[in-house]
């Protein structure tokens, strides 16, 4: 760690070649002087809020006989009318605060310098996310900025409790992740891990920002099924900080990470705790069951069309009325690959051109490859309501495993059948069964078996209705979620 000089030319042309002035625009130097003493100001362009200038004038105006001792301290006590200041002693330092943003002031014979965080944030104001609609409560979003992220949560948890600790990361980026928990109700083994964890984590920069970061957290590199939520929503998130559940903020992403986040955690929406318990406990019911259908259902269909002895009589009326031009099986494939294809390709094109593409999809998809003999109609018709339940699955990552599996499960019953569909199913319940989140059970509450938080999952309960306790599984140090004198009430 390189001291700061007491010569404030040799400070200054420190970091000019250090920040490479001379090839980068916005790096800036502005040289004036407080009391008869030289200063430099070193800051980036564009981070500098327009007010700025009126510390500059406070500074100017200083008299010669108040830094006849203990300058920098007389400078923060007297001249600087600012709440956001601090001092470093090396100019390493320096060089990590000016590339955060913040101005850094250095005057003559001095080995501190003053750090003034006078930035101006560039930032879109908050929006509902759009993966995450509701037809009631707030329309507001996370945006890029870290700070204003957390702001937005504090808003809603006025505790003292509540913590959010900034460690940051990359070589290069010198990213913020702040991860943020409730002091007194999270779980401190759990918190401490996911803070060491991020501290392990030694690369360039953040360019997948949230992604990066789930990556070192969880480790995982074939297990498909998503072991944290991603959000937007700080209302979702203080819900989650409640339960004891820690969040991850990573500065430049509007996505927050919640951890752990088993399976029903996935399936939750905040549609459904926004209605009276009964519309609720069906909106939480057919959003269960539509997770099930999106997997299973066109692969029963399939199956039973192959294998039509399998079926009662009854129920021969589910088979194919007529064969296509394309194997029963492969439409299915190819009926998967194309419905993924006209998501991507809708993402991708502007929203102006969003809807005829989507027109265009369903003709080729639909009517087009019935009319030409490619599919029959019950191949489109299953794998639309697929398509469609995958929809209805709040947690995007948990929708898309789902249809990774489908499609597997699919090739192995149109390969081999009966025994395809029983060593698949087997493999993709041995999958949910071992996989853990940061050490829970990916079913739990199922497995382990806990009714009270099981019945909190798959019903809409009134608040009064909840139980007092909170989750155990999170290990709450404070497990009420009611003071006292309500439970005595």
């Amino acid at each position: 760690m390189k001291e700061i000089f007491k010569e404030l030319d040799k400070n200054l042309e420190y970091l000019q070649d250090e920040l490479h002035a001379d090839l980068s625009f916005d790096v800036l130097t502005r040289t004036f002087l407080i009391g008869d003493k030289k200063a430099g100001m070193v800051y980036l362009d564009g981070f500098v809020k327009d007010d700025f200038i009126l510390i500059l004038e406070q500074l100017i105006e200083t008299e010669r006989e108040e830094l006849s001792v203990d300058v920098i301290q007389k400078i923060l006590d007297k001249r600087i009318p600012y709440f956001e200041v601090s001092t470093v002693n090396t100019l390493d330092d320096s060089i990590d605060q000016i590339l955060a943003g913040p101005q850094v002031i250095f005057v003559e014979g001095e080995t501190e310098a003053i750090v003034i965080d006078g930035r101006t944030w560039m930032s879109r104001g908050p929006e509902e996310p759009e993966l995450e609609k509701s037809t009631r409560g707030p329309n507001d979003g996370f945006v890029e900025t870290m700070l204003f992220n957390v702001q937005m949560i504090r808003r809603r948890l006025r505790d003292p409790e509540f913590i959010a600790e900034v460690i940051k990361i990359g070589n290069r980026s010198n990213s913020d992740v702040a991860v943020t928990y409730i002091k007194d109700i999270a779980d401190p083994g759990l918190v401490d891990i996911i803070k060491t964890k991020l501290k392990k984590i030694n690369v360039d920069g953040l360019p997948l920002a949230d992604k990066t970061i789930e990556d070192f957290l969880t480790g995982n590199t074939l297990n498909p099924l998503p072991e944290v939520r991603y959000t937007e929503r700080p209302d979702l998130v203080a819900a989650h900080l409640l339960e004891g559940k820690i969040c991850v903020i990573i500065d430049n992403s509007p996505t927050a990470l919640l951890l752990p986040a088993v399976f029903f955690d996935h399936v939750q929406s905040l549609e459904d705790y926004r209605q009276t318990p009964l519309p609720g406990t069906y909106l939480k019911l057919v959003r269960l069951a539509a997770t099930v259908t999106s997997l299973f259902l066109p692969v029963l269909w399939l199956l039973f069309a192959l294998q039509p002895d399998l079926l009662p009589s009854s129920l021969e009326f589910i088979g194919p009325k007529k064969a296509g031009t394309i194997p029963i099986g492969w439409q299915f494939v190819l009926a998967s690959l194309g419905i993924d294809l006209v998501r991507m390709a809708s993402i991708q094109v502007p929203n102006a051109l969003a809807t005829s593409l989507s027109l265009i999809g369903a003709l080729l998809l639909g009517d087009f490859a019935v009319k030409v003999g490619l599919f029959v109609p019950e191949t489109i018709l299953y794998m639309a309501i697929g398509a469609t339940s995958n929809f209805a699955i709040s947690g995007f990552e948990l929708a898309l495993t789902i249809k990774l599996l489908r499609f597997i499960l699919l090739i192995l019953v149109t390969l081999f059948k009966l025994p395809g569909f029983i060593v698949g199913t087997v493999i993709i319940i041995g999958l949910f069964l071992f996989t853990k989140s940061f050490g829970i059970s990916y079913l739990w509450p199922l497995i382990p078996f806990n009714w009270n938080a099981l019945k909190s999952y798959i019903a809409r309960q009134s608040i009064l209705d909840l139980s007092h306790r909170r989750p155990n599984i999170h290990s709450p140090t404070d497990s009420d979620r009611y003071p006292e004198d309500r439970k005595d009430g």
